[in-house]
């Protein structure tokens, strides 16, 4: 080889040498310095982590601060396929830690995703999460799960929630903002292999926790709506139903139950049919419940008297525009008896006294066509035709309630407000929001909303209630102990062309006592037997039955069962009615007993009475025996059923001392408030329910 050859591969080597190191220092300048900023960034995203620390979801209680939704925090187990290098081993204690089968958690690690959950609300102890999160391609996430200590009591009211802790429906949905908090932010710095153990991280804002909502439910009182629509549903063989205990004097929603419903939480899906407050959402034709708001206009406005007569034309009358027709015959009837009785012929005959306006103007002051501002999401309006397009028979027809769409709520705040002695309260069901950390409360107070009719029209009008209970077409409402008042309703139900043959609506709706009315509730039956159409043979005999469960397991009724109401009847002969000693001492119950000659066999030693046969105002002679069973909280459930199956509601114990998910509500209480026992009480007695100052005509 020429030197001249060894000259030029000389050159040709050094030449790539140079271009080499060239090219090197044209990448190292696009690194350092032309794209700097942006491989800086992508260091510090593959190194640093930021996650989202989750708020704790505020609890939900009852009037007297039961917790009906909390969280505990569970886990969740999930795997990374491609980052696990002894799938063996993982199998193996993900399978001892979580329960879940061998063969399940191989499926997981087979499959073509990155990153699968193997099990979620897991409980599993520190040590067991710190040993799964040292394992390659495992990992444990710690997340708030929601339970709810009472099951499917209340679950429409109350609602549920996503996976992702966001309120989807009921007062979940509607106090979302204030029950799901502020989540914080933390920042995960981790090492080469992309793991963030052995290092460490930082909180760069601290979560802020939601708020208690304390609503105007009573679990007591919502447990008893429940039952006893389920029962009058089954027993009518009906499509569904509806019960809505309220207040009369706040507007306090007590108890809001509808039939059909979940069963138990564990195993319900989310259907919207399941979900879906109708009681607030969904209209009808109220029926005959309506003739409170016709016969409330022709008293209010003078003109007619309870006393002036109409001819029924036995059941059938052809009024030129229409043939109105009655269930039942009957002739001449006074505005009373025709309220009594339900009567559609005098009601539209009497409407011919209202002008178009009067009638519409009635409607709307007693609060149909407008939302109620109960605040639970989906409310309905309602719909009330204008003036403008009412045809011939428009007030006639609606006079007994048809052409009109109403919800449920709305007809019962209807009659609570004459129960008020003429004055409308808006249906309240949040009694207050505070805040667990700093103590402070926002009260939410009852609302007057407007007075509909004096008061002489308002006593009037509970008289007529009174009769339809005691001579009318509710016989069946009647109870005991008490006097009850209220109207029935039968609507056959609209469809797209005119009514449903054999599909109707019953209903009822009454307060009680009737000297004093402190509770309005509605019964509402959907399309029950033809046998049992009207609402005075279905859904009256429930509303009875729910005054006697009240009595029972509630002190609302207490007064009307007072030592002095049962003395005067013992007094007065051998027969008379039982003494209510539920929720006595003992020595008082005993005192008691001795003051008014009632013979009783006590069970228990200490603790106060939480059943008793026979229930209190119901029929007994003075010879007979009164058994009552006594308890410090602690009784079990067999020894509370010895001797008193009869009483249907000697159970109200069960809700003081039963453990719900296997967590107690007294521990799901100190959980939820961290240490702080009893604060949950505390905020509760915080929150007082005041009754609002009469509104003046």
């Amino acid at each position: 080889m020429t030197s001249r050859d060894q000259r030029r591969r000389m050159c040709v080597v050094g030449g790539v040498f140079g271009l080499a190191v060239l090219a090197l220092w044209v990448r190292l300048a696009q690194v350092q310095y032309l794209r700097h900023d942006a491989y800086r960034e992508e260091a510090v995203r593959q190194g640093v982590a930021p996650r989202e620390i989750q708020a704790q979801r505020g609890g939900i209680f009852d009037r007297h601060g039961r917790p009906l939704a909390m969280n505990v925090r569970r886990c969740s187990v999930a795997v990374q396929p491609p980052r696990v290098k002894d799938a063996k081993a993982v199998i193996h204690a993900l399978s001892r830690a979580t329960g879940v089968a061998p063969r399940a958690v191989r499926e997981k690690l087979r499959g073509r995703k990155s990153f699968a959950y193997v099990k979620h609300d897991c409980m599993l102890s520190e040590d067991t999460r710190r040993e799964l999160a040292k394992i390659d391609g495992v990992v444990v996430e710690m997340k708030a799960n929601r339970i709810y200590p009472y099951d499917a009591v209340g679950s429409k009211v109350i609602g549920f929630v996503s996976r992702e802790n966001r309120g989807l429906s009921g007062v979940e949905a509607a106090c979302d903002a204030a029950l799901r908090g502020t989540p914080g932010r933390m920042t995960i710095v981790r090492n080469g292999n992309y793991r963030s153990d052995r290092y460490y991280e930082f909180v760069e804002k601290k979560p802020t926790d939601g708020k208690y909502v304390y609503l105007t439910i009573d679990a007591t009182v919502q447990d008893i709506a429940e039952t006893e629509l389920r029962r009058a549903v089954e027993e009518c063989d009906a499509r569904g139903g509806a019960v809505i205990i309220m207040e009369v004097e706040t507007g306090d929603i007590l108890a809001l139950a509808e039939y059909p419903a979940i069963a138990s939480r564990e195993r319900s899906p989310r259907a919207d049919s399941l979900w879906t407050l109708r009681s607030v959402s969904h209209v009808y034709e109220p029926g005959s419940t309506f003739k409170l708001v016709t016969v409330a206009a022709l008293l209010d406005k003078s003109r007619v008297a309870p006393a002036d007569s109409f001819d029924a034309e036995e059941g059938k009358a052809d009024l030129g525009f229409a043939t109105i027709r009655d269930p039942h015959p009957h002739r001449w009837l006074t505005v009373e008896e025709a309220f009594m009785f339900s009567s559609n012929v005098v009601m539209a005959k009497a409407s011919s006294h209202l002008s178009a306006g009067d009638l519409y103007g009635y409607t709307k002051l007693f609060g149909f066509g407008a939302r109620t501002g109960v605040g639970l999401p989906g409310e309905s309006a309602g719909t009330v035709p204008p003036i403008e397009r009412w045809s011939a028979r428009t007030k006639a027809t609606m006079a007994f309630g048809q052409e009109v769409a109403v919800t449920p709520l709305q007809v019962l705040n209807a009659y609570a407000a004459i129960a008020n002695d003429g004055v409308m309260m808006m249906p309240r069901l949040v009694k207050g929001v505070a805040d667990p950390r700093t103590g402070e409360v926002e009260r939410s107070e009852p609302v007057v909303v407007r007075r509909i009719v004096s008061k002489e029209t308002a006593r009037t009008l509970r008289e007529f209630c009174l009769r339809v209970v005691e001579d009318g077409t509710a016989r069946a409402a009647k109870v005991e102990f008490m006097r009850v008042a209220g109207k029935t309703g039968t609507a056959q139900k609209a469809g797209q062309r005119g009514y449903l043959a054999n599909r109707y609506v019953s209903s009822f709706v009454g307060f009680a006592p009737y000297e004093m009315p402190r509770i309005a509730c509605l019964v509402m039956i959907d399309e029950p037997h033809w046998t049992v159409r009207f609402g005075g043979d279905s859904a009256a005999p429930a509303f009875g039955r729910i005054c006697q469960s009240l009595a029972s397991s509630t002190p609302l009724f207490d007064r009307e069962l007072s030592v002095e109401t049962v003395r005067a009847s013992v007094d007065r002969g051998r027969r008379a009615r039982t003494p209510n000693f539920l929720r006595m001492e003992r020595a008082t119950a005993l005192e008691t007993a001795r003051r008014t000659g009632t013979n009783v066999l006590c069970q228990g030693e200490e603790g106060r009475v939480v059943a008793q046969v026979p229930t209190p105002g119901s029929p007994m002679s003075r010879d007979d025996i009164v058994r009552l069973v006594v308890s410090d909280g602690r009784l079990d459930g067999r020894k509370a059923r010895l001797g008193i199956d009869d009483n249907e509601r000697a159970r109200v114990r069960y809700r003081e001392g039963a453990p719900a998910d296997g967590i107690s509500p007294e521990n799901a209480r100190a959980k939820t408030a961290g240490n702080a026992r009893g604060r949950e009480t505390a905020l509760a007695a915080a929150i007082p329910a005041r009754p609002p100052a009469r509104a003046t005509r």
